[in-house]
């Protein structure tokens, strides 16, 4: 395949991409020659796709090929990300280094520290730990609750029904104020483990209804960082 066909091929995957149809996308991909691919934001835009359909081997070797050339804060929170999602400890704690080292204020520092501790299996204490600084430079309400239930598990009740009320005080509604209000109605003996349980199940299944039906065009919608537990993970708090 020569210039002309990489531009032609690569223009089609951006308009597949911006229609938010990543299967067709990754299936031009595949029959390119990416060896042939010099440009950078091209070269990213194919790890994202890659990573997207959750072929993260292929989505972290153009990303090497990336950091090669351009060690950016953008290149490395993808690094560290697809590390996470490959499971590869290793490489994420040496490309967090290295972000930390270009981004020392960003926030997602203390994201990438507790999802690679947690792949660790580092005790609660250490991932409270990591939750606790995130919480001092930005509250978010999946991290909040994710706080939450590593005081449940810990075993500090105190300081889960506290995060729970401030959680259901800063968001006013949602899924995670919800979840939060079940948590805390179980600390406070208003309901058992059993319902508080059964009803994460049904608040869990009624969103998995609605996330359905917006996507029933395509299957293709990239998924965030933040919207990766299973309905397991969710609704079983013993079980994360």
């Amino acid at each position: 395949m020569g210039s002309y066909g990489i531009i032609v091929k690569t223009e089609e995957v951006r308009k597949r991409v911006q229609k938010g149809d990543f299967n067709s996308a990754q299936k031009i991909i595949d029959t390119m020659a990416l060896k042939k691919v010099k440009n950078i934001a091209d070269l990213i835009l194919f790890a994202d796709i890659y990573a997207h359909n959750e072929r993260y081997d292929e989505a972290m070797e153009l990303l090497n090929r990336v950091y090669k050339k351009s060690k950016t804060r953008r290149v490395l929170f993808k690094m560290v990300s697809v590390s996470i999602k490959r499971k590869d400890i290793e490489d994420a704690q040496y490309f967090l280094q290295e972000y930390e080292l270009a981004a020392p204020d960003d926030y997602n520092i203390f994201i990438f520290r507790y999802k690679i501790d947690k792949m660790k299996k580092e005790p609660y204490n250490v991932l409270i730990d990591s939750l606790k600084k995130l919480k001092k430079y930005i509250y978010m309400e999946k991290w909040a609750y994710e706080l939450a239930k590593l005081y449940y598990k810990a075993g500090m009740e105190k300081e889960c029904i506290e995060e729970c009320s401030e959680i259901i005080l800063w968001f006013g509604e949602g899924s995670y104020v919800e979840k939060a209000k079940f948590l805390k109605a179980y600390y406070l003996g208003e309901m058992d483990k059993d319902e508080m349980i059964n009803m994460l199940k049904n608040r869990a299944k009624q969103t998995n209804k609605i996330s359905n039906s917006k996507n029933i065009k395509s299957d293709s919608q990239p998924e965030s960082e933040d919207q990766n537990m299973t309905e397991n993970q969710e609704c079983n708090l013993s079980a994360i």
